[in-house]
Parts: structure tokens; C-alpha cells; sequence
């Protein structure tokens, strides 16, 4: 497989993309907890604000990128010459952002149209589509960097934890019960929100654990959750008043990815645990499937959520400890955890199989084996 290198200049445009799609998921995930405190309905809202800054963010950074990827690399001929000059993440990224500004004036529409509307809106859909195919862009771009080694592995773990976020928010646009607006109702039905809860975040976290767990830095898994808390700490832990005070507990979060790295560091010098598993792929699925076990606790209190109306706990968002208290006892530890392991196991067979076809390998040039 031919590798494509990225110059080490853009590894600076792919780490500000996915500052800027950092801030777009962070600020969507403001925007809920806006919603919920304050009922006047605008388009411009200081979420909102945040979340298309981070959008012209990206743009702003990918048009640069593309400037000087067509000033410097010379070695492409023919009438499509000044396409192939753009490195592929970098076309990615182009059609994301797309996607991202298009969704803003189409969200704008929607809500000079039809007022407030729901988690679940064909705009907010497209966004976070946008949002998917640049972190997906900008990690790409990162991985082919090989320049700036420690900048580069930071940066690709920043990128993972973005990616992680993205894809459990995905999950909650068609879990979470926050889906009406005045004229549409896109809630999901309360078994659909039951089982793609169950299945779907502790397979994208053990994917995602599990292909981070091929870098070579010892506690990649720890800043790799570390972004993701950093970011849902400020758009959502302490931009109210209702669960500021849980920011110490949610905090404690970072015990987990930091235990399994010290773990991981351990036994491979002493692989006692390990020893009837000789090959350090059962290490990493291991691992990966145990952090999987703790999404409720990561994305609370959006987690509890997704399961408040299958059954039946008629409390808001801003009640969710009450929440979590219900559900721990009679579901979180009798079958959401059971549950989520097996699916977290599935999900990296999944990944895994996907990997053993050529094309899709070479197309994305993230190695995860």
C-alpha cells in the first residue's frame, strides 16, 4: 500500500479543524442545555455562535490547507492536475465543511419557518454529518503526518476523542426524547432509543479504544478520554447551574482510561495477566471493552436519557441524577453493562473484518492492526 504523505504544514491545518469541529460539537452540545434553561427560541444564540465560529474555523483552516498544498506539490501533471494536488483528508474536510455551512443556512430556515425545533431536525442532521467527514478528514490527514512525531500523536489522539464524542452524539440524535419541536415530532419510539442504546455507544467506544490502543504512547487512552471530558465538562457540566456541582464526581472519569493505560504499561513488561493470551491484540480487546462499560458515566447525563421513556420516569433533563438513580439498580448494572460488553466485543469483530478488505484500507489509511 502506497502511503500518502501529508506535509507537516498542514499537520497545523488538520490540528485547527479539529479544534474547530471540537467547538461545534461542544457548542451542540451547549445548545441542549440552552434549550432547556431558556425557552425564546433564536438562531442566534451564544451556542449557536460558538458552534458556526467553530464552523468557520474549519472552513477558514481547509481553504489555507488547500492554498498551500497547491503552492508546493508540483509533482501532479495533466488536466486534473490541481485536484490531485489536494491531499485526500484535505477533500474530505472540504466536503464536511460544506455539509457544516450549508446546514447553518438551511438551520436558519428552519427556524425562521417553524420556530423551535428538536434534537432531531433534517438540519442539525446534516451538521453533525458535516461535523462526522472533517474529524474523520482531520484524522486521517494526522495519522499520514509523520514529521512532527510528538505533535503528531498528540494530535491524533485530540482527533480520537473528538471522533469518539461525535459518533455517541450521533447515538443520542436518534435516542434522546428532545426530538419535538412546535410543528415536528422526530422523537424516537422508546424500544428504538432502548436497543440502540444498548448496542451502539459501547461498540463506537470500543472501536475507538481499540484503534487508539496502536499508538505508541503510554497513556493514549487517558488523553484521549481526556479530551472528550474536557469538552463535555465546559458545554455541558458547568454551563449551568444544575450540574456544576457534579463536576469534581464527573471528573473522577479519568481514573478509568488512566488505570487501564498504567495497566497496559504493566503488563506489557510483565505479562502475567496476559500469559494464556500470548497475542496483545486480546490485551487491547480486553481493554477496550472495559472502558466501553463506563460510557453512562462519560456522556452523563445525556446517557440516562436515552432510556427515561421506555421506562416511564417522567423527569427533565436538569433531574437526571434522579435519573440515574432509578435505572442503576434495575438496569444500568443488570443489563446495560452485561449488554454493552457483549456489543462492545461485537463491535471490534466488526471493525476488524472491515479492515481485511483492501480497498476500504487503502481508501482510509488508518491502520488500526
Amino acid at each position: 500500500m502506497k502511503n500518502e504523505e501529508s506535509p507537516s504544514n498542514l499537520l497545523w491545518i488538520y490540528f485547527l479543524v479539529s479544534l474547530g469541529v471540537a467547538l461545534q460539537v461542544g457548542a451542540a452540545n451547549w445548545d441542549i442545555i440552552w434549550h432547556g434553561i431558556i425557552n425564546v427560541e433564536s438562531f442566534f444564540t451564544p451556542p449557536h455562535s460558538v458552534l458556526y465560529f467553530g464552523v468557520g474555523l474549519s472552513l477558514v483552516s481547509t481553504i489555507a490547507g488547500i492554498i498551500w498544498s497547491l503552492r508546493h506539490k508540483i509533482d501532479s501533471v495533466g488536466p486534473f492536475a490541481t485536484y490531485r494536488k489536494i491531499p485526500t483528508p484535505l477533500k474530505l474536510i472540504v466536503f464536511g465543511c460544506s455539509i457544516e455551512v450549508i446546514s447553518g443556512l438551511f438551520d436558519n430556515w428552519w427556524h425562521a419557518n417553524f420556530g423551535f425545533d428538536g434534537l432531531l431536525s433534517p438540519p442539525h442532521l446534516m451538521l453533525i454529518s458535516g461535523m462526522t467527514l472533517s474529524i474523520i478528514g482531520a484524522l486521517i490527514g494526522t495519522h499520514l503526518d509523520k514529521t512532527h512525531k510528538r505533535f503528531h500523536i498528540i494530535s491524533e489522539m485530540i482527533c480520537y476523542g473528538i471522533l469518539w464524542m461525535i459518533l455517541i452524539n450521533f447515538v443520542f440524535m436518534f435516542t434522546l426524547p428532545f426530538s419535538k419541536g412546535q410543528f415536528f415530532d422526530f422523537n424516537p419510539s422508546p424500544t428504538a432509543a432502548l436497543m440502540l442504546g444498548l448496542m451502539l455507544p459501547a461498540a463506537f467506544t470500543a472501536i475507538i479504544f481499540y484503534s487508539v490502543q496502536n499508538l505508541s504512547f503510554p497513556f493514549r487512552m487517558t488523553v484521549v478520554a481526556a479530551s472528550l471530558i474536557t469538552i463535555q465538562s465546559l458545554a455541558t457540566i458547568i454551563s449551568n447551574i444544575y450540574f456544576a456541582g457534579l463536576l469534581p464526581l464527573y471528573l473522577l472519569n479519568i481514573l478509568i482510561p488512566l488505570s487501564l493505560d498504567i495497566i497496559s504499561i504493566y503488563t506489557k513488561n510483565n505479562n502475567k495477566l496476559f500469559r494464556k493470551h500470548s497475542n496483545a491484540d486480546h490485551k487491547r480487546i480486553i481493554l477496550s471493552i472495559i472502558i466501553s462499560l463506563f460510557f453512562i458515566t462519560f456522556y452523563f447525563p445525556w446517557s440516562v436519557n436515552m432510556f427515561k421513556t421506555f421506562f416511564e420516569i417522567d423527569l427533565i433533563t436538569f433531574e437526571s441524577v434522579t435519573i440515574f438513580e432509578h435505572l442503576v439498580w434495575k438496569f444500568i448494572i443488570p443489563i446495560l453493562i452485561p449488554v454493552s460488553a457483549v456489543s462492545a466485543y461485537i463491535g471490534i469483530l466488526v471493525w476488524k473484518k472491515l479492515y481485511e478488505y483492501a480497498k476500504l484500507t487503502n481508501k482510509f489509511k488508518v491502520v488500526v492492526g
